[in-house]
Parts: structure tokens; sequence; C-alpha cells
């Protein structure tokens, strides 16, 4: 192993010694673990670009398919609810008598319910009332 001949000011001589003491080690043993304690905090500072977007890189490949599924499900959602919708509306049309036969109307009140509901945090959800 090679060898190097190291100068420290007394404080971080003793501050050496006192660890070694304190760690029952070699005061050299001491010097290398820090170095390499403190080279390893440099090599990931300056590697830190790098390993951040392996991590990006691998959270994507992980989390993509989830996001891929959530979109299909909200896709599907939306084209139940206006199914839903506009089957209530065409419902509605047919089967109300034309004298009474405000759809917008009743399709505006459904509406703002809606969002009244949507605006109820899921904890305090309860069954929807007027």
């Amino acid at each position: 192993m090679p060898r190097l001949t190291v100068t420290f000011d007394d404080n971080t001589y003793n501050t050496i010694i006192n660890i070694a003491a304190r760690e029952n080690i070699s005061a050299s043993e001491v010097v290398r673990q820090a170095t390499e304690k403190g080279l390893s905090v440099e090599w990931y500072n300056e590697n830190i670009d790098h390993i951040a977007k392996i991590v990006r890189e691998q959270m994507g490949i992980v989390i993509k398919p989830h996001i891929e599924r959530l979109a299909k499900l909200s896709s599907k959602g939306g084209h139940i609810a206006a199914t839903a919708t506009f089957l209530n509306v065409q419902a509605l049309q047919d089967l109300v008598p034309e004298r009474k036969r405000d759809v917008r109307e009743i399709y505006e009140n459904a509406r703002k319910k809606a969002v009244e509901y949507m605006k109820i945090p899921v904890e305090k959800f309860e069954v929807f009332e007027e």
C-alpha cells in the first residue's frame, strides 16, 4: 500500500489522537477513514446531478405504467359521466310531459349540486342532500 506523509496543526492532531483512543484504533486508521469519508462526500457532490438523473429515469420507468393506468381510468370515468348525463337528459325529454319540460333548468340545478358535492373533502363525505 502506498504511503503518504501529512502534517496537521496541533488542534487537528489532538482531535485525531482522541478519536483513535476513543475508538481503539490507530491514528493512521482515523485519518484513512476520515479521508475516505471526505472523498466519498466529494464524489457525491460532483456526481449528484448524474445520480439524480438516473433516479428520475428509474422512477419514470416504475411510475409510467401507473400514470397511464390512472389516465385510462379517468378517461373511462369521463365517458361514463358524459353518457349518464346525456342519458338522463334524454330520459327527461322522453318521460316528462312537454308542458313541464325545462331540461336546461333541471340540468343546471343538477350540475350546481354536483359542483357542491365535489367540494366536499373525502374525509367529510356523507350522502349529499339538499
